[in-house]
């Protein structure tokens, strides 16, 4: 097989001789060191193959051995270069695709994080970007030492990074830091005071002195634990730690207005695709920038082996709206504000226990008005340092 790959740039050829001395011939071209394969013998005729510049060198052989010669079969680049002279167009293609194959085989063309659990891969991105590993980079420009050193510096939650290039793939691998158990540091005298008002539950001290009991009301800046310490040396001052749960009250209001305005599509947009390739946006359209408000686009990239390639179309649509005045009925506003509350509710007490007491919803001049008390249970130490206080 590899000897006919060979044989296909200068080109081959099929002969067919007839008459005469068949055997004297193939003697002599053999004696000569002419190269002939796939030879079939017949009493009348003989067949071979040759190369495409040895056949010319053929006819003084074939004329001392009485055979005629005939050419049956032309096979190689010179006959197919031949068939397709009048085609310019295919030649500068190939020459153009051998030159984008030799400038793009060496640049990163897909860029993937492995190991990752809790750092975000853009944040991994963006730091190995600025070590050459980005798509479009040449291979040879990337820093993979330097990341390594630098990387887990900029990255406190890494405690390895690397870069393993495959082929045109430069797969970005990091080990995330095991996290390390707090380290209580006593040197610093404080004491735990209530952030808010409640009635103490239970407490967890673990330094300083307890100054209220269980099931006692507390107030707002109320010391709970004390770093002032009364011992037969007198007063010595501690770092306070501990942890304080404590029954609490809490209300949310979430306000929505009945009137409001909003932005209506007009119907008039204009579409610019992008084609991307790489680290480059060809743009499919003339003009220069837009005054739309909103634009919303799609994008379509190749697929290959589930990795995404960095080729493909982008369609952007520049919407051009309008505002407008629009009233919200009582049910829509109570939807909304339902909506508001419980993302608030998911903010304000995603650290605690909590249960809704009352609900009141009224309407108060142009606006729906959603209030929610709420029991909670919750942890209200904070530590303050005694230099603070004093």
């Amino acid at each position: 097989m590899f000897s006919g790959w060979l044989r296909w740039f200068p080109g081959w050829v099929r002969a067919e001789g007839e008459g005469g001395y068949p055997e004297r011939l193939l003697n002599e071209l053999i004696r000569d060191g002419i190269p002939v394969w796939r030879v079939t013998c017949r009493r009348e005729w003989i067949r071979f193959s040759c190369l495409a510049g040895d056949y010319r060198r053929l006819r003084p052989y074939a004329r001392r051995a009485c055979v005629r010669l005939r050419l049956r079969q032309k096979h190689g680049l010179p006959f197919w270069a031949f068939r397709y002279r009048h085609r310019k167009g295919l030649a500068v293609g190939l020459c153009l695709y051998g030159v984008l194959l030799g400038l793009l085989s060496s640049r990163i063309w897909v860029v993937q994080v492995t190991g990752n659990t809790t750092t975000p891969a853009a944040t991994i991105l963006e730091t190995a970007k600025e070590y050459g590993v980005t798509v479009g980079a040449p291979m040879a420009d990337m820093d993979i030492k330097g990341l390594q050193i630098n990387g887990p510096d900029k990255l406190d939650t890494l405690s390895f990074i690397t870069v393993n290039p495959n082929g045109c793939v430069a797969r970005v691998e990091v080990t995330e830091r095991s996290p390390t158990p707090e380290i209580l540091d006593l040197s610093r005298p404080s004491d735990i005071v209530a952030v808010r008002d409640g009635r103490v539950l239970w407490m967890e001290v673990r330094s300083g002195q307890r100054v209220v009991m269980n099931g006692e009301a507390v107030s707002g800046g109320t010391t709970l634990i004390s770093g002032r310490v009364e011992s037969e040396l007198g007063q010595q001052l501690y770092r306070s730690y501990g942890k304080v749960w404590a029954e609490t009250r809490r209300q949310i209001t979430v306000t929505v207005p009945l009137l409001y305005t909003r932005h209506v599509f007009t119907g008039e947009r204009v579409f610019r695709p992008t084609i991307t390739f790489l680290c480059w946006e060809i743009p499919l359209y003339s003009g220069g920038p837009l005054q739309a408000e909103t634009v919303r686009e799609t994008a379509h990239f190749l697929q290959a082996k589930g990795m995404t390639l960095p080729l493909g179309l982008t369609h952007r649509y520049h919407l051009y709206t309008r505002e407008e005045k629009t009233a919200r009925t009582e049910e829509e506003a109570a939807i909304l504000a339902k909506q508001q509350l419980a993302r608030q509710e998911k903010s304000l007490f995603a650290a605690c226990v909590y249960e809704e007491l009352e609900r009141e919803a009224t309407v108060r001049g142009d606006s729906y008005v959603l209030t929610v008390s709420y029991r909670c249970e919750e942890d209200i130490a904070l530590e303050i340092p005694i230099e603070t206080v004093e």
